[in-house]
């Protein structure tokens, strides 16, 4: 019996990349991170990173975010329209088909703010999964989240 080929690299998920374990939204320890971020960039993604250090607040996060992906004013105090401009990631990255949300230090969200967090999270992972229909379309855009927490055994 011949083995299964493998997965092609533009549809590998960010998790299998980095053999991490995860889905849409990866986990990792902070002391991890050039490498990992290392290994996205060799895989062909686009990093970009945003340090929420300090941030108590969901919605601190969620500007923090609009801002590092560059989207516009409204994505980072709008729910919806974080969402929105997330489904329109090939207008504000079009030279960008793999695209790594590089959360650095989520932790004292998570703690402080549980039920934001969800939420927030809950908007990029809906994003991962309905921006990539299989590569044809050319808005297809493979979106996924690395969350660097310290100590997070991995």
């Amino acid at each position: 019996m011949t083995p299964a080929a493998p997965e092609p690299a533009h549809r590998m998920s960010l998790a299998d990349v980095l053999d991490v374990e995860g889905d849409r939204l990866v986990f990792a320890d902070a002391a991890r991170g050039e490498a990992l971020i290392d290994r996205c960039r060799d895989a062909g993604y686009t990093v970009v990173a945003v340090d929420t250090t300090g941030v108590l607040d969901f919605r601190e996060a969620q500007r923090r975010i609009a801002v590092g992906l560059r989207l516009p004013e409204t994505a980072g105090r709008n729910l919806d329209a974080l969402a929105d401009s997330l489904h329109d990631l090939a207008r504000y990255w079009p030279d960008s088909p793999r695209l790594a949300l590089v959360w650095c230090h989520p932790e004292q969200i998570i703690e402080a703010d549980t039920p934001g967090w969800f939420r927030l999270t809950d908007v990029l992972v809906e994003a991962s999964e309905r921006l990539w229909r299989g590569g044809a379309d050319p808005a297809d855009r493979l979106f996924e989240t690395l969350l660097l927490t310290d100590g997070l055994d991995a």
